[in-house]
């Protein structure tokens, strides 16, 4: 990677968040703040970050955009937002999702590390339980094109993602517990 450019870093806000039931997910309050922001405050000290939004999440998303950099997006889906996302703030870029609450600065710079290490142009972060991976929506993008290399780690509530309303009950208990001890 080129270290005289300087990081973009983009949160991925703008999904119809069809599984919770709407596109306000990344917007919930959980622990005393917004998702989105609570993302946002950390991942700021990454680069130059932008949080991509779309026609469906910006009503939800006017305080937010007064206090950090916005981009609203077509709203055409994932692929299509992201690569507009890009062209927008530029590469490299960390790519962040709305709904990780939990994730921690040590974990993204873990991540980070070990995809420059790669050699690869993009690495994508996945959480696994046992043998089962799946995305997360974290990503390092040198070169948009290329192959790819997924960096695995193994669960745990700093890779927690909120796609259900059960998740949701489960990441309040998280934060119950965080306030308890």
């Amino acid at each position: 990677m080129d270290r005289s450019k300087e990081l973009a870093v983009i949160i991925m806000a703008g999904g119809m968040g069809r599984r919770f039931g709407g596109p306000w997910k990344p917007f919930i309050e959980l622990c005393g703040s917004r998702v989105v922001e609570r993302i946002a405050r950390l991942a700021k000290a990454f680069g130059r970050l932008y949080i991509a939004i779309t026609p469906a999440t910006r009503i939800y998303a006017g305080e937010l955009c007064r206090e950090y950099r916005c981009m609203e997006t077509r709203g055409a889906g994932y692929p299509e937002d992201l690569l507009e996302a890009l062209r927008i703030a530029g590469i490299p870029a960390l790519i962040l999702p709305s709904d990780m609450p939990f994730i921690n600065s040590r974990r993204i710079m873990d991540f980070i590390e070990k995809a420059l290490a790669s050699g690869y142009p993009v690495a994508t972060m996945r959480s696994c339980r046992g043998r089962a991976c799946e995305p997360l929506g974290v990503s390092l993008i040198i070169e948009p094109r290329g192959s790819w290399v997924n960096i695995d780690y193994q669960y745990d509530t700093d890779l927690m993602d909120i796609d259900t309303r059960e998740d949701l009950e489960e990441a309040r208990r998280i934060c119950g517990s965080m306030v308890e001890g």
